[in-house]
């Protein structure tokens, strides 16, 4: 298991847990970012930015912070 921060552009993982506030769970629960869900990252900003992320057919921006918090388990893409 790995963390989001550890994932290149394209590949894509499923999430284990979310190791993070509650209130920050239920935030990213409500955007479909839950366990089991499929995640792909689609771009990785420069210089500690943004993660631009897939969940479903939702596309979502992630700070790298909170990509730290959220544990996952590579897969193919």
């Amino acid at each position: 298991m790995i963390t989001l921060l550890k994932l290149s552009e394209g590949q894509c993982g499923v999430i284990h847990a979310l190791k993070m506030d509650p209130s920050l769970i239920q935030r990213f629960n409500a955007m479909g970012l839950r366990c089991g869900k499929k995640i792909t990252v689609l771009r990785k900003a420069q210089f500690k930015g943004p993660f631009h992320v897939m969940i479903d057919t939702t596309e979502l921006m992630i700070r790298e912070h909170e990509a730290s918090l959220i544990q996952i388990t590579p897969t193919a893409a």
